[in-house]
């Protein structure tokens, strides 16, 4: 952590812990002399190359380095990838938490999941009320988004006025009564904003994100359509697109039934935590659907993004066990391929319709989704009321940062492009980029979390990728002489028809009779990974792992 000088004190530094050159992992330090905030907590989502990990955290490392001047967390909404690692980083840094009603009723969730609900300082925030957190003044700004009660962050600082977006779109007439607040901040912007951070998401995409509105219209049509079952794929934190969808089942003479866990936690926080609950008679339970005619159903699924243990993956898969899929059923997928995520998803959608299924997607129908995140001309309309002097593109790929930049350039905003890591410094003369700081994240494996040392991510990917060969030899030394049992069980390796076990274990007989009675336990266990790694070349070009248990019994 740079040290604190005299001049620090009217310096404010933004330090991105995660979200920025790359998707997810939201999480930004705002620092100002012996304080500092952090914008934001969330996590990002692993591929399956990295076995046995759930989710990627910002560097704890990082953190406990600002430990001393960490005085609160601040959420701009309620998203995994804004709010996740709260459980991970409260049990190390205690600090005060300040959220909107709907995003502390997700966060009181999780928390009870871990066991620390009681003992978290979690503080309900307003838009339109003020906060100060030390030299922070923080204001609350109303956005739309794809779920309740999301704000933007107008922060008074000692360098000057700087807004954090969060994740936005512009948008009217949400079921729960939510306005994006136009004239908060045309009013901030009257004030003079030294530094806008904004959501980068979709900065390449030309017009306006549409609205759910739009979406209702083609849904109804399209589920009052449907001959047999309307399977729809879905965000579930999305609930506006929820009520959307129970909206047009009800139209259509339908009752709708939930399939995954998010989908009634989220349920039960907005029937809890927000001004548009849910009715309850428009539910069955997944398992009295047998009792209805296939038209007078309609299935919300999690798993639109083909998440290995989603509802709708494991539908395709064939091993839901309320969901198999017919030839009658129609799958609506009602939501964006999020970057990455492209090879999965397709390998789903040709799994569902191997199974008989007729699919819907973006790709066919556009009207059935709406983004939560705005497209370029609504980002030209926010940079044109806010007026910034300076402009830092987050959230989002480089590239997305980038074409975000251009768009603030428009105005005459001084923009300044830096990635995770990278602190920038910001006074009354302007923004620099200074120091850059080793950001590795840290990773969660059920409850255990650490960096990737800790947790052998390496170690990992070199056992999914080579496989390993588990080696028992008993050396049992007579007169001097060495005579060898061995067993070999190679697993995630190539063998044949158990050809390569017998290989190995009669290579292994050879050399270890051959061997001096008295070599060390270590040079014996490299001999056996040496000529292990040779047998298997003749399979394959993979160089296993080997793990040898090497036992030596003397007369």
């Amino acid at each position: 952590m740079p040290k604190t000088k005299k001049s620090d004190k009217q310096t404010v530094q933004l330090l991105p812990l995660g979200g920025v050159g790359r998707m997810g992992m939201n999480a930004m330090l705002l620092i100002c002399g012996d304080d500092a905030v952090l914008l934001d907590c969330g996590v990002s989502f692993v591929d399956s190359e990295i076995p046995g990990i759930d989710v990627m955290l910002p560097s704890l490392r990082v953190l406990a380095s600002y430990k001393k001047k960490l005085r609160a967390i601040v959420l701009t909404h309620g998203h995994e990838d804004h709010i996740g690692a709260l459980p991970h980083v409260l049990r190390l840094f205690p600090v005060p938490i300040y959220s909107t009603r709907f995003t502390a009723a997700l966060i009181q969730q999780r928390l009870r999941e871990h066991g620390m609900e009681s003992s978290v300082n979690l503080s309900i925030i307003k838009p339109g009320k003020k906060l100060q957190i030390g030299p922070f003044d923080f204001n609350f700004l109303r956005v739309t988004h794809s779920l309740p009660d999301c704000v933007s962050l107008a922060i008074g600082t000692p360098s000057g006025n700087i807004l954090f977006t969060g994740d936005f779109k512009i948008e009217a007439g949400l079921r729960d009564g939510a306005v994006f607040d136009e004239a908060g901040f045309r009013a901030f912007g009257d004030s003079g904003v030294a530094l806008m951070m904004s959501d980068s998401t979709n900065a390449e995409v030309p017009g306006w994100s549409g609205a759910e509105s739009g979406v209702s219209i083609a849904l109804t049509e399209v589920i009052g359509a449907c001959k047999g079952r309307a399977i729809v794929g879905l965000f579930a934190s999305n609930l506006y697109r929820v009520h959307t969808v129970v909206d047009a089942a009800r139209t259509a003479g339908r009752y709708t039934v939930l399939l995954g866990r998010s989908l009634d936690r989220y349920i039960e926080c907005a029937n809890n935590a927000t001004d548009m609950p849910f009715d309850a008679d428009d539910f069955i339970d997944a398992k009295d659907m047998h009792l209805y005619d296939d038209n007078e159903l309609c299935v919300i699924c999690t798993g639109s993004q083909a998440e290995p243990r989603a509802a709708l993956s494991r539908a395709a898969q064939g091993i839901h066990p309320n969901l198999s899929i017919k030839d009658t059923d129609t799958i609506i997928l009602s939501s964006r391929v999020i970057p990455g995520n492209e090879k999965r998803i397709y390998s789903m959608i040709n799994d569902l319709a191997r199974r008989g299924a007729h699919i819907i997607s973006t790709r066919t129908r556009r009207d059935i989704h709406a983004s939560g995140h705005a497209y370029s001309d609504e980002q030209r309309a926010l940079i044109s009321w806010v007026r910034p002097k300076h402009f830092f593109p987050v959230h989002g790929e480089y590239t997305f940062l980038q074409r975000h930049a251009e768009l603030a350039a428009e105005f005459n905003a001084k923009t300044v492009l830096a990635e995770n890591g990278q602190i920038l410094e910001l006074t009354q003369d302007g923004v620099s980029v200074r120091d850059l700081v080793e950001v590795t994240p840290w990773y969660a494996d059920g409850s255990i979390v650490g960096d990737a040392e800790t947790l052998q991510i390496k170690a990992r990917e070199k056992l999914a990728f080579n496989g390993v060969v588990a080696i028992s030899a008993r050396l049992k030394i007579q007169r001097g002489v060495v005579v060898p049992k061995v067993r070999a069980q190679p697993s995630g390796v190539y063998q044949g028809n158990g050809e390569l076990a017998e290989e190995i274990e009669k290579a292994l007989s050879r050399v270890l009779a051959d061997m001096d009675a008295k070599t060390a336990p270590d040079k014996i266990e490299g001999l056996i990974t040496q000529h292990v790694r040779k047998v298997c070349k003749r399979y394959t070009t993979r160089k296993p792992v080997v793990l040898a248990l090497v036992e030596v019994d003397k007369d």
